[in-house]
Formats: structure tokens, C-alpha cells, sequence
């Protein structure tokens, strides 16, 4: 008569301990990988915001666009700021940009991630603004040229010193809303996207 094998409960407990350490192991990998395949999805549709501004200062003389810079509220671009029609990145770039505004919306900007005030309480940037990325507006209706000349920027705006001015494919005109990919401060929290259609997580 032929015994009957069973598990014991130490051999099923080893095994349990044996997955939950395979689980615990791999899990921090697994949202490594996510998080990496994010960032690389960002960049990509920044390098596509920035094909499209090429082609938008080629059709506009070299000049860069006028957008509102956070339009859900109403205001004109800069340097006005003034209760107006509001321009939208997105609508600005519309005509240049492949593959449709879903280009502009970054995978990590999610609602509820910031929290923001009214009418924006609980939406997105890319709900609120139509686009996960800020355009620059100091660079409203300035060429490359023109902006880097000024050695500080409109009043009120970040702006290189005169002895670290860059060339003008050197000059980023729009980056994340938001930390969406680190903490604050922290390198790569924002991605960056030049005049010359290159993506960086650095700001010049």
C-alpha cells in the first residue's frame, strides 16, 4: 500500500517565505522599469514638440509663438497679462504637431498627482492646460536672436547673466508643468526641450 505525500506546513511556509522574497526583490525592479520607460516616453514627445516648433519658427520667420502662460485662468500671454482670450501651447501648435495633442500630455502627469487651487482643484496640467508642458513665456514673440541679447529676461523672469548667455539652439522653450519624474531640485525632475529639438534634463 503506497503512503500518500503531502506537503508539510514548514515545507509550504518555506516556499511562501521563498515567493514573497522573489516578490520583494523584483517588485522595486518592475517600478524601476516603469518609471525609466516613462522618462524615455517624455522625452520622446518632447523631441516631437520640438520638431514641431522648428517648423513653426520656419513658417514664422525665425519669431517664436505667444502663449499664455497658464491659460485655464484666463489670461492673455505676456507681457500684458491682462483678462483676454487666452492662447493655448497646444492650439499654437497644432498645425506642426504630429501625432496629436496626446503628444503633449506626459504619462506621469496624472489629476489629483499637484495639489492646486480652484477652478484646477483635482485636474491635471493637461487637463486644465491641454498640454503636461509649460512653454517659456519670456520667449513670447522674441527670435533666438533677440532673446539672447537681453541680459535679463522681461522683468520678473529667470534669464542667463550675460556671461553665461548660450547660443540660441541652446535655449530651452518649454519643460514640465511639474516635477512629474523626481523631487524638487532634483536633476531629471523636469524635462527640458530646446530650440534645436533636443530633450535634457538640465536647464540652460
Amino acid at each position: 500500500m503506497k503512503r500518500k505525500t503531502a506537503f508539510t506546513l514548514i515545507e509550504v511556509l518555506v516556499v511562501v517565505a521563498i515567493i514573497a522574497l522573489l516578490v520583494g526583490i523584483l517588485l522595486p525592479s518592475l517600478a524601476s522599469a516603469r518609471t525609466q520607460a516613462r522618462r524615455v516616453t517624455c522625452a520622446t514627445q518632447l523631441h516631437q514638440v520640438g520638431v514641431a516648433m522648428v517648423a513653426y519658427m520656419q513658417d514664422s520667420r525665425d519669431r517664436m509663438p505667444y502663449v499664455s502662460d497658464m491659460p485655464s485662468l484666463g489670461l492673455g500671454p505676456r507681457p500684458l497679462y491682462a483678462p483676454g482670450k487666452p492662447i493655448y501651447f497646444a492650439d499654437v501648435l497644432a498645425k506642426q504637431l504630429k501625432g496629436g495633442r496626446e503628444v503633449l500630455r506626459c504619462p506621469n502627469d496624472t489629476p489629483g498627482l499637484t495639489d492646486r487651487g480652484a477652478p484646477n482643484t483635482g485636474r491635471s496640467f493637461f487637463q486644465s492646460e491641454r498640454s503636461s508642458y509649460k512653454y517659456r513665456d519670456s520667449l513670447n514673440g522674441l527670435t533666438p536672436l533677440d532673446f539672447n541679447k537681453m541680459p535679463h529676461g522681461r522683468p520678473g523672469h529667470e534669464h542667463q547673466h550675460p556671461q553665461d548667455r548660450h547660443p540660441a539652439e541652446s535655449i530651452w522653450f518649454a519643460c514640465d508643468y511639474w516635477n512629474f519624474h523626481g523631487k524638487e531640485g532634483q536633476i531629471g525632475a523636469r524635462r527640458y526641450v530646446y530650440i534645436d529639438g533636443h530633450v535634457s534634463d538640465y536647464e540652460n
